[in-house]
């Protein structure tokens, strides 16, 4: 799918970052968290986390940044709410995750990165000082991969010095498992692996009550600020269980 503006020059870092993310549209936005949410409040707080995360990731000097959709018809919505930093929406054409990641990291390299990176919206904790090091790390040599773990398993980052379509094919990147899975297919592509610090993603009701937890408490993680999140909590009303 064409990109939605014109490609800026890449500065010297040469360091690209794409962002996964839906449309914040109430019946399909944070489906699993519906109940205890309602669809609209779903898709509010899936608008929060985007918006939380998209001006947290804007602060780190990249050369290119781009947020990445699944449709021409997501990325007209998300186009309004992104913020102008982000100077990009790309429809990978597909809600299928490993091929919107393989189409999202051919996109990146496309500007000449030497070294590109995928995250999620949904890890408002996500170690921002060390996503750069990792980045910084990526750069330094080629056949490397990067991987931000989440506690569940799972994967809240990837990143790669190249475009290595055979890291996603064959490979389930949605079910339980999947970093155990992504670790060995980078070592069989005969790639240096290295982890970021793990954290948690908001995908569950569970999650969604530790965040307020965390956010109540202020130890959810170093210098983040989520003032959209803390703001639906507050609107919506939610207290974390008492434990």
């Amino acid at each position: 799918m064409a990109d939605h503006r014109a490609r800026p020059t890449v500065r010297p870092q040469r360091l690209a970052l794409g962002v996964l993310a839906r449309a914040p549209i109430a019946g399909t936005a944070k489906p699993r968290l519906s109940p205890p949410l309602s669809p609209e409040a779903a898709a509010e707080l899936s608008s929060a986390l985007l918006g939380d995360a998209l001006n947290m990731l804007a602060i780190l000097p990249m050369a290119y940044r781009a947020v990445l959709s699944v449709s021409d018809e997501e990325s007209a919505v998300l186009q309004k709410l992104v913020p102008g930093r982000w100077q990009h929406v790309v429809s990978a054409g597909t809600t299928h995750l490993e091929k919107r990641l393989g189409h999202g990291l051919e996109h990146l390299f496309t500007t000449g990165a030497e070294a590109a990176a995928i995250v999620t919206t949904d890890a408002p904790f996500m170690p921002l000082d060390e996503v750069f090091e990792g980045l910084l790390w990526l750069a330094a040599k080629r056949k490397r991969a990067l991987l931000g773990p989440t506690v569940a398993g799972g994967l809240y980052l990837i990143g790669t010095t190249h475009y290595e379509p055979a890291l996603f094919d064959g490979v389930d990147w949605t079910s339980p498992g999947v970093l155990e899975r992504a670790t060995k297919r980078a070592a069989e592509l005969g790639l240096e692996t290295l982890l970021l610090k793990p954290t948690y993603e908001i995908d569950t009701p569970a999650d969604l009550d530790r965040f307020a937890r965390d956010l109540a408490s202020g130890t959810g993680g170093p210098g983040m600020a989520v003032p959209a999140c803390a703001a639906f909590l507050a609107r919506a009303g939610l207290r974390p269980v008492n434990r």
